[in-house]
């Protein structure tokens, strides 16, 4: 009998389940998994996360603009930069002028940067005068995504509050215009500020 991981063009998470049951503290439920004591559905370890904010950053982002860490699943109409997968595999921010930019959003993909409070700087530096930063991030509370959990590992390396993440935003020189402290659906929460000349009046 062939593993299903073996199996060609096998789903990513096939390649994970081995690894995840090896663990005393994760156990296989119907429907999902079951991770220190709290049950988290399937449909949270397939990726994908962004398809459940679309409907709010497109609220916000509109003309031209990044989507940071893309991966397979890039805001439409945004261009795609990722650095291993995806419509933007290969596509650096080293592509775009600074300033030229109306929103840069980004999707889980923050908690994977050690130097988070340097991305940010880079990624705003993008922006125009008015321009905005839609961030979303995973949420404290779930286990699942927590630095060091049997789903993560070592890939994501510090765990975004929405509180640090306004105040981050706020020290860049950004005004917080929307943002939900969640958890949502997604265990997820999210952030959005306008940063330069265009800040000190409402866009909503």
């Amino acid at each position: 009998m062939i593993p299903l991981e073996d199996y060609p063009d096998a789903p990513d998470i096939f390649h994970a389940y081995r690894r995840w049951l090896s663990f005393p503290s994760v156990q296989r439920k119907p429907g999902g998994w079951e991770f220190e004591q709290r049950f988290y559905p399937d449909y949270l370890f397939v990726g994908g996360a962004s398809f459940a904010i679309h409907r709010a950053a497109l609220r916000h982002c509109s003309g031209n603009g990044l989507d940071i860490g893309a991966g397979l699943w890039p805001l439409p109409g945004a261009v795609a930069v990722d650095l291993t997968r995806g419509p933007g595999h290969g596509r650096t921010l080293d592509d775009f002028r600074a300033g030229s930019q109306d929103f840069v959003f980004s999707s889980h993909c923050l908690e994977h940067i050690e130097a988070w409070q340097d991305a940010l700087r880079v990624w705003v530096a993008k922006l125009k005068p008015g321009g905005r930063l839609f961030l979303y991030l995973p949420h404290p509370t779930c286990g699942i995504w927590r630095p060091g959990s049997p789903f993560v590992g070592d890939g994501h390396k510090w765990a975004p509050t929405p509180e640090l993440i306004k105040r981050a935003a706020s020290e860049l020189g950004g005004r917080v215009i929307d943002s939900d402290d969640g958890p949502d659906a997604m265990e997820s929460f999210f952030v959005c500020a306008t940063f330069g000349a265009a800040s000190s009046s409402s866009l909503l």
